[in-house]
Order: C-alpha cells, then structure tokens, then sequence
C-alpha cells in the first residue's frame, strides 16, 4: 500500500501494516483485550483503546463498498433483535442468495411495516432489487407492495443463508465487547461503524465455510492479503 497513510488511518506512530493486522485479528474473532495482548507480545505497545477506534474507522469507510448490485435482482430479507447496551433496537439485513453476498442493512428503534418499507424500499431503489423473499412475518406483504417488489415467503431454502448470517454476527456481538457508547445517537452510529466493518470483512475478507472463499472476495490470497486489498480499494473511492 506504499507509505501514503489515508487520512482517517493516519497516525505518526502507528504503521498502517500494523492498524490493519489489528483490525484483521479483531474482526477474525479476538477481543479487544486479547488483541492488545497479541500486539504487545510482538512488542507492539498498543492499547484495546485504539484498537477500537481503528476499527470504527475501518467500518466508516467500509460503507462504501459494502452494498453491491444484487448480482439476479432477488434478496432474501430477514430482521432480529439486537442489544446496544440497554437498549433494544431491530437490525435488518438483506443478501444476496446467489453468492451469499451482504447487499445492505439498517437498525431502526421500532419494527413495524413502515420500517420494512423504508428498508425494502432502498433495496429497490439503490441496488436494484425486484423480488424479495421473507419469512411469514405480517409487516413484509404490505410494505413489499407499497416498494413496488415482488413478496415471495418461503421457510427454509435460500432464507437459511440470512438466519445464518444473522447468527453469526449475534454470536460475535454477544461474544465480546462491541463498546457503544451509552448516549443514543453515538450508541446507533458506533453500531453502524461496528457492523459495517464486520459485514465487509464478511463479504470480502473471511473464508465462507459454504464457499470456501469470500462471496466477494479475491479467492488465491490469504485473509490478511484480502484485507489489505480491501482497505486499497477503500482509500481509492474516498
């Protein structure tokens, strides 16, 4: 990556190879504690402080390259519960069933038709989704209508590819410390930053157990190298 530094990684005593190996070793599965503790052994001085706030830096500009194109013009949709810190809010995700691909997401307070139809609605409009498939739930066949989207409900099948990923990125939450901040706002746009940063290290990054390579990912390169041609692709659209 040379030693230009972008902007939002750039700090005068940090190596950016050394952010981004920390990122990789969070995102991976450690927590915050045990990555200070991993950097500390290779005599890298860096507290979980930073650590943390490279990685909401990460998931800032991920955000950029995280919602492509449905690749078939279909979306399988799902919603759940999620806790930022003592409150509740609703986490609502859309894939791409072909290759597994996340295409967008959004965390609203409430769940009802009209934040389904808010999220359907940006399906269509900006990745240019025309079928969604849901489960049964009452809210999906009045907001998929007022989106102009075709509804189909189905259990099992393709819809087990979004239960998945919804469990998968509960397990991490739930799993270590995701550090929201507690006022309201900062709580929903720390989340934003936290789960952007998963999500494009799910898509571009890690292994899919399934696929065995990324959904968007380059297939001959390790996890580290694929992050790292992640962040170039970040750094040139920004």
């Amino acid at each position: 990556m040379g030693n230009k530094q972008h902007k939002l990684f750039r700090r005068l005593r940090t190596p950016l190879w050394i952010m981004l190996y920390a990122i990789y070793l969070y995102l991976s599965g450690l927590s915050l504690r045990q990555v200070e503790r991993t950097l500390k052994t290779a005599g890298i001085d860096r507290s979980r402080e930073a650590v943390r706030k490279w990685i909401h830096r990460f998931g800032s500009l991920s955000l950029k390259l995280l919602t492509p194109k449905a690749s078939r013009r279909i979306a399988v949709v799902d919603e759940t519960c999620i806790r930022l810190g003592r409150q509740k809010a609703w986490l609502w995700i859309a894939i791409d069933p072909y290759n597994r691909a996340f295409l967008a997401f959004q965390i609203t307070p409430v769940r009802n038709v009209w934040t389904a139809y808010s999220f359907l609605r940006r399906l269509r409009r900006r990745h240019g989704v025309r079928i969604v498939v849901t489960d049964g739930a009452t809210w999906y066949p009045s907001a998929a209508c007022w989106a102009r989207l075709r509804h189909v409900v189905l259990s099992g099948g393709m819809r087990s590819y979004a239960e998945r990923l919804i469990e998968c990125l509960k397990d991490r939450m739930r799993g270590f410390d995701v550090c929201f901040p507690r006022l309201s706002l900062k709580r929903f746009t720390s989340a934003i930053s936290w789960i952007s940063a998963w999500l494009a290290f799910y898509n571009y990054v890690r292994t899919h157990l399934s696929l065995g390579f990324p959904p968007l990912g380059l297939e001959p390169l390790d996890e580290f190298a694929r992050l790292c041609w992640l962040v170039r692709e970040v750094m040139h659209i920004t």
